[in-house]
């Protein structure tokens, strides 16, 4: 009777023999993935080394066989084993630490503790919807938003493994999303502010002044180029040609922090594509020069140093305007601000917002760094009340008076 051919990807029968000198040998043939035969002889210590040591080379040069997880695998080992995989592309600089870290606490907070002894083969479309649907109920719409995300990834990586058929997740019906935020500062208000931080503890006697300065200088910086915190705390000396006409700042990285390697500079903005080049207005132009003159003399020195020199964290500037808000509530409600949405956010907002009424939304979607309109104006832009009367006068012209 003719033996029947190993496949590609498969491996023969393992045969072991006991040497004379206590150890054993293993041989078995395999065929790679372009159909060659591979005859494998391997000697160990113990018959299960030898046989495990032979069946380790023969799935080393095919990609046949089973993955790590299988269908009775529960979703927190699938977690386990995407996260390390995700770690690896971290470490390789192929994906931010951030991302990973974004993604780790999603799974260890809420998806694990919900849902993490559910088996993949029991995983179906209903029960990821009633799971998200529960998470939606107890949590906010953006963790359940975020849960949805990374369940999705993980029940891909469980496909990609051949312990799932398909992805589930796709399938569950649509989460709602975060109510749009509509506040806009206007020029009396950004005035009344500035006034406001100007003022702010001069007379404390309890220690030291807050960096008032930071927070105007900051505050003129993003009003007037729609950077991000991050991204005007990594402006360094190099980035900014106060000599140009008109003067230009380039938005080529930003601050950033995580567990693994703190509060650094990466040297790309959010994303890669966003680098881009702009024109200083009057009040941005200004508050860049007052950095200078505070940095220190290197081309690498940020405008936004701390007392060691290094960049002041994005984390650090932003707990200074909550102590800001929190001191100067009442005021700021006198104003007209809405003191619950007054986060650093709100300048990159009025500057999308001013651009897009005096311009459009093509040049404040430049602006902004987005690659799509949309996003700017779903996310950015503030719709206004008053439709333009133009379309008056245009329907006039049509249809007559």
């Amino acid at each position: 009777m003719v033996r029947p051919q190993i496949t590609a990807g498969e491996l023969g029968k393992i045969d072991v023999k006991r040497l004379p000198s206590g150890r054993y040998r293993a041989r078995a043939s395999s065929r790679d993935d372009s159909g060659a035969l591979n005859r494998l002889t391997v000697t160990a210590e113990t018959e299960d080394a030898a046989r495990d040591e032979v069946i380790r080379q023969a799935t080393a040069t095919a990609t046949g066989g089973s993955g790590a997880l299988s269908p009775s695998s529960t979703i927190a080992e699938a977690v386990e084993l995407w996260l390390s995989q995700i770690l690896t592309r971290a470490k390789a600089g192929s994906l931010a630490y951030s991302t990973y870290e974004s993604y780790e606490t999603t799974a260890r907070v809420i998806i694990v503790p919900r849902c993490g002894g559910v088996r993949l083969d029991r995983l179906t479309v209903g029960r990821c919807d009633r799971v998200l649907q529960r998470i939606l109920e107890e949590e906010t719409i953006s963790k359940a938003r975020r849960a949805r995300a990374v369940l999705s990834l993980v029940c891909g990586y469980a496909v990609r493994d051949d312990a799932l058929e398909r992805n589930p997740v796709r399938d569950v019906q649509r989460l709602p999303t975060s109510p749009k935020k509509e506040s806009a500062l206007t020029r009396e208000q950004i005035k009344g502010i500035r006034e406001l931080m100007q003022q702010w503890r001069v007379t404390r006697e309890d220690g030291p002044r807050p960096n008032y300065r930071a927070l105007i200088d900051g505050m003129d910086i993003m009003l007037g180029t729609s950077v991000r915190i991050g991204e005007c705390l990594g402006l360094r000396r190099c980035d900014v040609d106060i000599t140009a006409e008109p003067p230009t700042l380039t938005v080529n990285g930003t601050i950033v922090s995580n567990k693994a390697q703190g509060s650094h500079r990466k040297d790309s903005p959010k994303r890669s594509r966003q680098r881009r080049s702009i024109a200083l207005p009057s009040l941005a132009a200004a508050a860049v020069r007052r950095r200078l003159a505070l940095a220190e003399p290197e081309p690498e020195a940020f405008l936004f140093p701390t007392r060691t020199g290094r960049s002041l964290s994005v984390s650090n500037y932003e707990r200074l305007l909550r102590i800001f808000v929190g001191d100067e509530g009442a005021n700021l409600i006198e104003l007209g601000v809405d003191v619950d949405e007054y986060t650093t956010h709100i300048y990159r907002r009025t500057a999308a917002t001013l651009i897009e009424r005096a311009a459009g939304i093509t040049l404040a979607s430049r602006l902004l760094g987005h690659a799509n309109e949309q996003t700017t104006r779903n996310s950015y832009v503030v719709t206004a009340d008053q439709v333009d009367p133009v379309t008056a006068e245009i329907l006039d012209a049509v249809l007559g008076g």
